[in-house]
């Protein structure tokens, strides 16, 4: 046995343990084209105790479109399987997202120009999302850069997107454009400090309503029924807030509101289909994206 393969069964034998992840994808990455060649050998040869391992590893380094054909559809049938009994996962979610009616939410894929979309379970989508970016190479030796995004499946009403292509949305003419395809789109945001937040509101083709922490003015638009007026905050004075100001300064009060607040589903939340993985270029798939992708 080379040293490489010895060095690369050591390294497969720790890819389960989390606390040696990061490591471990750091020393694969090293072995360059020739690991990636010994992993696929092992995958058709084994030894079999490595074999799920090297799975695993070849999606950690981004070398899913190596796969073979038996691979694939073993991984997609294994994806149908885990669809029948998907539920809502105790997971860290993106502080930025999207969210569409559930009954038009087909246009978002038209809107933000997404490709080669793939059914998606809960657990696989919300890992690929921490892995959304992948540097490619064009058709003619250029470098392209490409993201992939998660659409979930249906949460009492709403679907929320994840991903690379959301954050064009913080745009009022992207959003805009998402809400001419799906009737409504919103816009949420907040950073990990709950300092930080943004919010907006389109409607058939045009943004309605909209707040953002730092920017002046605040909001935009018109208050709309739902919010509490600017004279019930405790702290109001005359002159103190802008005209057309509110309460409604929290991305997550505002989701629950209209929405869904995807930091408080739990298994009592209205829930149905399926997610869809999807990628901002055509005939990319999933494949060059780093980072191993859970089912």
């Amino acid at each position: 046995m080379s040293t490489q393969n010895r060095t690369l069964e050591s390294l497969l034998s720790q890819i389960a343990r989390r606390d040696a992840v990061w490591q471990v994808e750091k020393d694969l990455k090293a072995l360059g084209s020739e690991g990636v060649s010994d992993l696929l050998e092992i995958r058709r040869n084994g030894p079999g105790t490595l074999r799920r391992h090297a799975l695993h590893a070849l999606a950690m380094i981004g070398a899913g479109n190596e796969l073979n054909s038996r691979d694939r559809r073993a991984l997609e049938r294994l994806v149908r399987i885990k669809l029948l009994n998907d539920r809502p996962l105790d997971y860290h979610c993106p502080f930025m997202w999207i969210a569409v009616p559930a009954a038009t939410y087909e246009g978002v894929f038209d809107a933000l120009e997404m490709y080669d979309r793939i059914p998606a379970t809960m657990a696989l989508g919300m890992s690929a999302v921490q892995h959304d970016t992948a540097v490619t190479t064009g058709p003619e030796g250029e470098e392209k850069t490409v993201h992939r995004a998660f659409v979930t499946p249906e949460f009492a009403g709403w679907r929320m997107v994840f991903g690379g292509p959301v954050p064009r949305c913080a745009e009022e003419e992207v959003l805009a454009r998402v809400s001419a395809y799906c009737g409504q789109a919103h816009f949420y945001f907040r950073d990990a400090y709950d300092d930080d937040h943004s919010w907006a509101i389109a409607e058939q083709g045009r943004v309605i309503r909209s707040y953002q922490t730092y920017r002046e003015p605040a909001w935009t638009g018109d208050p709309m029924p739902w919010e509490t007026p600017q004279t019930d905050d405790e702290y109001w004075e005359p002159g103190l807030y802008e005209p057309n100001a509110s309460c409604e300064t929290s991305a997550n009060d505002v989701a629950e509101t209209l929405t869904v607040d995807p930091e408080k589903i739990d298994e009592n939340t209205p829930m149905s289909g399926h997610g869809w993985l999807a990628v901002t270029a055509p005939g990319i798939g999933n494949g060059p994206f780093p980072g191993a992708l859970e089912i």
